[in-house]
């Protein structure tokens, strides 16, 4: 397996393969891997000839000063990147690419996408506009014949999708499931900074969506946010300045089509409920399931 910490490594990587006829699958990532990280591996690997984890570290890169990203970086690479190398590896992982956020293009405006997904993309609780420009970036000059992304993302995946579209980028948009652990709770990095009662009512968040899906027939989606809003013990974030921390609060609860994510008034048609809940010290969890009418 090659680790490629330059874009001048990864556009010669890229040539490389298209060189040698080869197919490239790549899956874009925040490191920390886990089985979640596994299941698109498989995906990938069952698809090309070479897969690619890309690790982006946007968030960390906007949000910190440069000595504390630098501080993050330094002990990532001296603890958790040694462990994803190990995971990659184990699956048969061809290609890491861990290559500093300073080296992306951050002034991409996304002018050539729908006035909708441009929405989505400059809403901080359903994107990251920096990691869609990264990952932009990274299309434009990787531009694998896959690329790989999880369904538990739900906008994000809608999002990559309309931009290799509006691009016309010669790449193959693959959606794989949301995974969940064996309590139902989706796979995430940020699962382990739950404490143990934090843990056990979130797990109310799919159990909730799950009692929602299997409904007969549908009220309207007002009545669905409030029913996730109430079957949650939880409320809305505009009161979360009276909730105690370790009680939690919703971000938002979306109702919209699941194909393209636009929002819907009434269950007509596959849809999706897409929710982000908060938890102590900014622990983010966010989960969707889809929806039939009846």
């Amino acid at each position: 397996m090659k680790i490629i910490e330059s874009l001048e490594e990864l556009k010669e990587c890229s040539k490389q393969l298209k060189d040698e006829g080869k197919t490239l699958a790549s899956i874009d990532t925040y490191g920390d891997f886990h089985e979640a990280h596994g299941s698109l591996i498989k995906v990938a690997n069952d698809l090309a000839d070479n897969t690619i984890m890309t690790i982006d570290h946007m968030p960390q890169y906007q949000d910190f000063s440069k000595e504390k990203y630098e501080e993050f970086l330094n002990k990532y690479k001296a603890t958790t990147f040694l462990s994803d190398i190990k995971f990659c590896e184990d699956r048969g992982v061809n290609f890491i690419s861990h290559i500093p956020d300073t080296t992306w293009d951050m002034n991409e405006s996304f002018d050539f996408v729908s006035p909708f997904i441009r929405k989505i993309i400059n809403s901080s609780l359903r994107c990251h506009k920096k990691t869609i420009q990264e990952w932009t970036h990274l299309m434009k000059e990787l531009q694998p014949t896959f690329d790989v992304a999880g369904e538990k993302d739900f906008y994000q995946k809608i999002v990559f999708e309309n931009i290799i579209k509006d691009l016309n980028l010669p790449i193959n948009s693959v959606g794989v499931p949301l995974l969940r652990e064996s309590d139902g709770l989706p796979y995430s990095s940020r699962n382990a900074e739950l404490t143990d009662e934090e843990r056990q009512r979130s797990l109310l968040i799919y159990k909730t969506l799950k009692e929602i899906s299997e409904w007969t027939s549908y009220p309207s989606v007002e009545e669905i946010k409030k029913y996730f809003i109430k079957g949650c013990g939880l409320v809305s974030s505009a009161r979360r300045a009276y909730v105690k921390k370790d009680t939690g609060y919703v971000w938002f609860v979306d109702v919209c089509d699941a194909k393209t994510g636009e929002p819907l008034k009434i269950i007509d048609k596959e849809a999706a409920i897409v929710v982000a809940v908060n938890f102590g010290e900014g622990v983010y969890i966010s989960d969707n399931i889809i929806i039939q009418p009846g």
